[in-house]
């Protein structure tokens, strides 16, 4: 293997290893929730239940979708938009997402990295860009979680 070989090598590496710890933070930051939470909305962030969902429905219909397209793959079959009824049924969903997307990209290359997609009314994006921006999301997600979080511990010490 060439040193050029062995350090794109690494950065997929990398760049796929950040994207799974993302995803292993925003797990945990689920697993801290309080259920009686699931539904209750806060100012701005919104509820629990509504951040899970949207974090489901961007990994499967706008990440999944431009990974699909930037690598040549059928697009994922018949999903719904999420709708949640308990934490623990979010949880699962967002891991079974995760899988699903973490499959889309078992074989990916550092060439692969630089292959674009778009979808319709969007920029085009290059694969690398996509991976960052889901890395990106999954932190946004698990900060949202936190800072609801942090509002009932304040609420509860008045």
């Amino acid at each position: 293997m060439s040193d050029e070989t062995s350090t794109a090598t690494k950065e997929v590496d990398a760049l796929l290893n950040r994207f799974h710890e993302a995803q292993q933070a925003l797990m945990r930051a689920i697993a801290e929730a309080a259920p009686d939470q699931f539904e209750r909305a806060e100012e701005e962030d919104g509820s629990v239940k509504r951040i899970l969902e949207r974090s489901a429905d961007e990994v499967n219909f706008y990440y999944g979708r431009l990974v699909a397209q930037a690598l040549s793959l059928p697009q994922p079959p018949g999903m719904e938009t999420a709708d949640f009824q308990s934490l623990e049924e979010a949880r699962v969903s967002l891991q079974v997402a995760h899988k699903r997307f973490s499959n889309l990209l078992h074989d990916l290359t550092a060439e692969d990295l630089e292959r674009k997609a778009r979808l319709e009314g969007t920029a085009e994006y290059t694969l690398r860009q996509v991976l960052e921006t889901a890395v990106a999301h999954y932190k946004l997600r698990t900060e949202q979680l936190a800072n609801i979080g942090e509002g009932v511990s304040n609420k509860e010490l008045r």
